[in-house]
């Protein structure tokens, strides 16, 4: 875990070289559809539960509920710009993963434990791996790189079926893309190259 100081002068190291890029890629025919935002916003008001949102850091999961549900990374950069009418601010946020707890079933299956367990030792680490293009592409490489961004927000939603579960975390990946996930969100074809 990277306290400020350290995260401060990775930054500052680093300050003139490009970060490895982050591939956020929305799915555009799903976003643009108007019928099916609303059809998904409205099946999550229908749930008759509300996203809650907290600061990510390695002691969140303390007070996360150990309960089955779903949650996100969000990273939100403190980037604001000022409107003349409402909403008078906007911040951009960026949806870097999106995962479930509760469809395995048992008592460690939750919320709670999957930060904890997963993703805590992740959350405010090193951000080299932001710079270093040889820490390799796979799962854990992944969430050491994103996860480290600064300022990250984890949100979750608390639900008890867990077939509303599995298909809305399926259908969320769908529509972000997160750059962590790869199980459900878009693929990218290897092509074949030919000679000039």
């Amino acid at each position: 875990m990277a306290n400020d100081e350290e995260y401060n002068l990775a930054l500052a190291k680093y300050r003139d070289i490009e970060t490895q890029p982050m591939h956020f890629l929305p799915s555009v025919s799903r976003l643009i559809d108007v019928q099916h935002c609303q059809t998904i916003s409205k099946w999550l008001r229908d749930l008759g539960v509300k996203w809650e949102r907290a600061q990510a850091t390695a002691t969140l999961g303390d007070s996360l509920p150990d309960e089955r549900g779903l949650y996100m990374f969000v990273w939100c950069p403190k980037l604001t710009l000022e409107f003349e009418g409402p909403p008078h601010k906007y911040q951009p946020t960026w949806v870097l993963y999106v995962g479930k707890a509760g469809i395995e079933g048992g008592t460690h299956d939750t919320i709670k434990h999957r930060y904890v367990s997963e993703y805590s030792k992740h959350v405010g680490s090193n951000p080299n791996g932001l710079w270093d293009a040889s820490d390799g592409d796979d799962r854990q490489a992944r969430l050491n790189r994103y996860l480290s961004v600064r300022p990250l927000e984890h949100w979750h939603l608390v639900l008890s079926t867990v077939k509303d579960i599995d298909h809305l975390e399926r259908t969320l990946i769908k529509i972000f893309n997160p750059p962590v996930n790869r199980q459900h969100g878009a693929k990218l074809r290897a092509t074949v190259t030919e000679p000039a």
